[in-house]
């Protein structure tokens, strides 16, 4: 099965196609405001450097989110609209889960046994979910559902960790020390480039998810918002300011 795996949620976009041998392609790039823009020319190469065309893909898996309003919508419609047109199987993935699946595997065997992602919800606050490692990254056991909370608080919310755990996702660039500090002194912090998620990574968790059977509806698959219906208009905002409109 070689799947296309669309991941938009963040600022970083990322596109990819693994199969049973693994990565066959990958781009990414930095593309604040921009999702729309890239992600079809990116899809475009991604497929063409792995000597694809669109009838070669077998299944799709996009990242539900939580992220920028407006790359969830763009992803989960693109992978949606390409799964029912063509008749091909698509599995949405959570992107904490891909965060934490990424930190697994550029960590390794030296992998701590508990692995915390957060991503930047902004006003202050991170959207944050615990997991325990598996035997592979895609085996990871989620502790927790999506938690919405101040860094400083982040403790407050998760189950008793008296064990190390490492720290990945976007919210490390704004609030590191409020989150290690809270975490003192279990907490490590995962390498810079494991704080995205990365279309390989999603690429494989779904390709393991899709064998196992799991399947969405693309014409009912919905991304998952921080705050819900009320995040809509700040991403949107965030957006305009990003290009640079009023």
């Amino acid at each position: 099965m070689r799947v296309l795996a669309i991941e938009v949620s963040t600022r970083r976009g990322s596109v990819a196609v693994v199969g049973p041998e693994g990565t066959m392609g990958e781009r990414s790039a930095d593309v604040p405001g921009a999702h729309l823009e890239w992600l079809l020319g990116a899809v475009t190469a991604v497929l063409g450097n792995a000597h694809m065309g669109s009838g070669d893909v077998d299944a799709l898996s996009v990242s539900l989110g939580p992220g920028g309003f407006v790359g969830l919508r763009i992803g989960v419609a693109t992978a949606a609209a390409w799964a029912h047109a063509a008749g091909r199987p698509l599995v949405g993935i959570p992107t904490l889960d891909v965060i934490a699946a990424g930190a697994v595997a550029d960590a390794g065997s030296s992998s701590p046994g508990l692995v915390l992602s957060a991503t930047d919800a902004r006003r202050g606050e991170v959207v944050a979910a615990l997991y325990r490692r598996g035997a592979l990254p895609s085996d990871l056991v989620r502790l927790t559902p999506d938690l919405l909370v101040a860094p400083s608080a982040i403790r407050d919310l998760l189950p008793p960790i008296d064990e190390p755990v490492v720290v990945a996702g976007d919210a490390l660039r704004l609030h590191a020390p409020a989150i290690l500090e809270a975490l003192h002194p279990w907490a490590s912090q995962a390498p810079c480039e494991s704080w995205w998620p990365h279309a390989s990574v999603l690429g494989a968790v779904g390709r393991t998810r899709l064998l196992r059977g799991e399947r969405h509806d693309p014409m009912r698959l919905v991304p998952i918002y921080a705050r819900g219906p009320e995040a809509r208009a700040w991403e949107e905002r965030s957006v305009v300011a990003e290009k640079g409109g009023a």
